[in-house]
């Protein structure tokens, strides 16, 4: 077995149950996990956390009481935090806190090398620290709060979290974090378009899944690139992103199967890879300015 994780060892520290934890990697090896913890107990004593290069997010579901804690040996005392409320804790930092109180949690342990390819992605320069107070204080974040709260239910059954929707969460943390809190040096200039062989198997790839989804990580896989360099370079030398372009490329279809089939429109539908019948007509409707019924009813007079 390998070594045990942030809150493999923060559970055993505390003598508590294994805690419903989530892990996902949605960038690369970046290793993200997100737990809801909780203890009804208030004698968890001196808890000292791992050192190590990652940073913590705590939401607390539960009001805290003012809590000792000792920074590289310097005592804080942490203020009262209300519900809703986030800290943030740089694990490099040596640090204790005092656990004597009931506590409910949801909590997301990240490297910090993470934030870099976030970063990497929104064509900023490297993050070397994020202004937030480290522990002692609290913050009260709209966006974290909400996005913490979505993960809920999937902590009744872990092992049946969707995985994608993990991720979106997790990139959509990290983007906040890096937006809202980061401190780095100056953007990376920005890149050009796709070379030649890479617009062809790019819309190789998108044509032969007309039917179905595709990601941007598959279709940046496939070209050496990472998603958001991808996207961008899509855009150049396509002049509209990969979403719109596809999006184009199934009207067009669907406009073929309107005049030369006599499928149905939810037949259609499933052919042009929307997610059904209503989809198609919205999409249609918002592109052509008129419903694919009377679209395909006027061009067959």
């Amino acid at each position: 077995m390998g070594a045990p994780t942030y809150f493999e060892h923060i559970s055993d520290a505390m003598e508590l149950e294994p805690q419903p934890t989530i892990t996902t990697h949605p960038l690369r090896n970046s290793m993200v996990q997100f737990s809801r913890m909780r203890s009804s107990r208030s004698d968890h004593g001196i808890l000292a956390t791992p050192v190590e290069d990652a940073f913590l997010l705590t939401l607390e579901l539960k009001a805290l009481p003012e809590v000792n804690i000792w920074l590289d040996g310097r005592h804080h005392l942490k203020k009262k935090k209300k519900t809703g409320n986030f800290s943030f804790v740089d694990l490099s930092v040596e640090t204790s806190l005092e656990m004597n109180f009931a506590f409910d949690s949801v909590e997301m342990h990240f490297p910090r090398s993470v934030l870099n390819l976030i970063a990497a992605e929104m064509k900023r320069g490297e993050i070397t620290s994020l202004n937030l107070p480290n522990l002692a204080g609290s913050t009260d974040d709209a966006v974290i709060q909400n996005l913490a709260r979505c993960l809920l239910p999937a902590f009744e059954h872990p092992e049946r979290a969707n995985g994608l929707f993990v991720d979106h969460v997790a990139v959509a943390v990290l983007t906040h974090m890096v937006q809202s809190y980061g401190i780095g040096t100056a953007p990376k200039p920005a890149r050009g378009g796709l070379a030649p062989w890479q617009v062809r198997r790019s819309k190789e790839i998108l044509f032969a899944r007309l039917d179905g989804d595709i990601t941007l990580d598959e279709l940046a896989r496939e070209c050496g690139l990472s998603r958001s360099h991808f996207a961008r370079a899509f855009k150049t030398t396509t002049g509209k992103p990969p979403h719109r372009w596809l999006m184009e490329k199934r009207l067009e279809r669907a406009q073929e199967l309107l005049l030369n089939s006599i499928l149905s429109l939810a037949e259609i539908a499933d052919a042009c890879g929307f997610a059904d019948q209503s989809h198609f007509t919205r999409s249609f409707s918002v592109a052509m300015g008129i419903v694919p019924s009377e679209w395909r009813r006027r061009r067959k007079l």
